[in-house]
C-alpha cells in the first residue's frame, strides 16, 4: 500500500513538472516565433495544456509567466540608453518595457474564445493574489501580470465589440437559462418568474462580445413604472401589467445589474450597459424621463454590526446626534453610551423589521452615514453598489424604508435599499466630481430627510 501510494505521488509531481517545463517550452517559442503559424499553433498547445491542468498547476504556471515572461530588462536598459542619445527612440522604449507574455495573450485572443480564455486566465490570477499563498514582495510581478490582462482586456472589451440585446420570451433558451443562471442581485425563482420579468413594463438587456456570442457578459433588469419606485418586492410580484401600463410609464428603474465574468472585474462594462440602455429605452418610448436604479446596499448591516461593536475602522457610529435621539426615548433616557450600543446589536440581530419600526428614522440615518462617510483606501464609497453608480455620473437620490422585506434583504442592509438617480444633463459633471474629487452627489431630498444639516 505504501509503496502504491508513493507511486501516485511520484506521477503527481512528475506530472506537474511535465505540464510546466511544455508550458516553459511554449511560452519561449511563442514570445520569439519562428512565424505567424507558429505562435498560432504554440498558443493553442498553450491553452490546451493550461485548461487541462490542476488548480495548483495553474498557480505554479501563472508564477512562472509572471516571473520568467515579463519585462527584458537588458533591452529596456538598452532602449532607454538609446533614447538618452536620440529621443526619435521614444517608442524603442515602449515596446521595450512591453512584458513578453503580452504576446502570448494578444495571440490567444486570436483563436476560437481566446478572449474567453484570457478573461478567465484573469480570474485566476486574482483569485490566486487573493489567496495569500504568496508573499508581499512577490505579488509584484503578479500585479504586473494582471494589470497587462487588465489593459488588454479593456481594449477588447470597447463598444463597438459589444452588442447590445434585449432578451424576450423568444430568445434561444440556452441564453435564457445562461441568464437565470447567472442572476445575482435577486434570484430566479422559476419559468413564471422569468417570463414575468420579460414580459409587459419589464425589460431584460444583456451585453454580449463579438468573440464570445453565447456568454452573457452584464446583465440589466428594468422596470417600467409612473413614479421611482421604493419596493423591489412590489416590482418582483407586480405580475398583472399589460401594454396600457406602458403607455403610462415615464421612469426606468434599473433593479438589478450582474456582470457575470470575474475576470473583467475593473473593466466597467455596466457603465456603457446602462448608458446603452437609457437611449434604447428612450428612443422606444419617449415618455420615459426619468431613470433611477432601486439598488440594494449589500455589507450595510455588517458594517454597522461591527462598528457598534469596534471593530471597524470607520470610528465612532454613536455621534451626539445618534445620542441625542436615542436618549428622547423614556425608557432609553439614563442609559450610558455602552449600553445604548448593547441594546441596538441585539435589536438588529433579530432580523425583525417590527422591532426595527421604532427607531426607523435612526437606522435610515445609519445607512445615510454608511454610504455618504464609509470610504474605501482610494476615499471612495466603501459600499461596491454605490461605488459603481456614483462613478457613473448618478446622484443618492432616497433611501426606502422596507424596500426589501425578505431575508436576504433584511440580512444585506435591514432591509433598507437606495435610489441612484440618473439626471442625464448631471452625469457628466457628477462623474467627474467624484472621481476626481471623491465627492457624492445627493439630491435635496436625501440631504433634507436623512441626514441632519450639522453633519452636511
Amino acid at each position: 500500500m505504501m509503496k502504491l501510494l508513493m507511486s501516485k505521488i511520484s506521477l503527481s509531481r512528475s506530472l506537474s513538472s511535465s505540464s510546466l517545463s511544455d508550458i516553459q517550452s511554449v511560452c519561449s517559442r511563442c514570445i520569439n516565433p519562428r512565424s505567424p503559424d507558429h505562435l498560432q499553433q504554440d498558443s493553442k498547445t498553450f491553452v490546451q495544456i493550461y485548461s487541462t491542468s490542476k488548480k495548483s498547476e495553474k498557480n505554479e504556471m501563472i508564477k512562472l509567466l509572471a516571473n520568467n515572461c515579463g519585462v527584458n530588462h537588458d533591452n529596456l536598459k538598452a532602449a532607454i540608453s538609446k533614447y538618452e542619445k536620440n529621443s526619435n527612440a521614444a517608442y524603442d522604449v515602449y515596446l521595450a518595457s512591453d512584458p513578453r507574455y503580452s504576446k502570448i495573450f494578444q495571440s490567444i485572443g486570436n483563436l476560437e474564445m481566446g478572449v474567453k480564455f484570457v478573461t478567465d486566465f484573469r480570474s485566476d490570477v486574482l483569485e490566486y493574489m487573493r489567496s495569500g499563498e504568496t508573499t508581499k514582495e512577490k505579488l509584484m510581478p503578479l500585479r504586473r501580470l494582471e494589470s497587462t490582462l487588465k489593459d488588454l482586456l479593456t481594449l477588447w472589451f470597447c463598444l463597438s465589440n459589444l452588442k447590445l440585446m434585449r432578451l424576450t420570451w423568444q430568445t434561444s433558451a440556452d441564453i435564457l437559462q445562461k441568464v437565470a443562471k447567472e442572476e445575482a442581485v435577486h434570484p430566479i425563482q422559476g419559468l413564471i418568474d422569468m417570463q414575468q420579468r420579460l414580459g409587459a413594463c419589464r425589460r431584460c438587456f444583456v451585453f454580449f462580445h463579438e468573440a464570445m456570442p453565447r456568454e452573457p457578459l452584464v446583465i440589466v433588469y428594468v422596470a417600467l413604472t409612473k413614479k421611482i419606485s421604493d419596493n423591489v418586492v412590489e416590482i418582483m410580484k407586480d405580475g398583472n401589467l399589460t401594454e396600457d401600463n406602458e403607455k403610462l410609464a415615464n421612469t426606468a428603474i434599473y433593479y438589478s445589474i450582474t456582470s457575470t465574468q470575474p475576470g473583467l472585474r475593473g473593466i466597467d462594462l455596466g457603465n456603457l450597459l446602462i448608458k446603452q440602455v437609457a437611449a434604447e429605452l428612450m428612443a422606444e418610448n419617449p415618455n420615459i424621463i426619468h431613470h433611477s436604479t432601486l439598488s440594494p446596499i449589500p455589507g450595510f448591516r455588517t458594517w454597522l454590526l461591527r462598528s457598534l461593536q469596534g471593530a471597524s475602522e470607520f470610528g465612532e457610529v454613536l455621534d451626539s446626534h445618534v445620542l441625542d435621539y436615542l436618549r428622547s426615548f423614556d425608557n432609553l433616557e439614563n442609559s450610558t453610551h455602552e449600553e445604548l450600543k448593547s441594546q441596538l446589536v441585539n435589536l438588529i440581530k433579530t432580523n425583525s423589521l417590527e422591532k426595527y419600526a421604532p427607531l426607523k428614522n435612526l437606522f435610515l440615518y445609519f445607512a445615510a452615514v454608511y454610504l455618504l462617510k464609509a470610504k474605501n483606501s482610494s476615499g471612495y464609497a466603501l459600499n461596491p453598489v454605490a461605488n459603481f453608480h456614483l462613478r457613473n455620473g448618478a446622484e443618492m437620490y432616497k433611501l426606502n424604508w422596507a424596500g426589501n422585506n425578505t431575508r436576504r434583504g433584511i440580512e444585506q442592509s435591514l432591509g433598507i435599499m437606495v435610489n441612484y438617480r440618473y439626471v442625464m444633463d448631471n452625469v457628466t459633471k457628477n462623474n467627474e466630481n467624484y472621481v476626481n474629487n471623491q465627492l457624492i452627489a445627493i439630491s435635496d431630498e436625501f440631504s433634507k430627510n436623512f441626514m441632519p444639516k450639522a453633519k452636511l
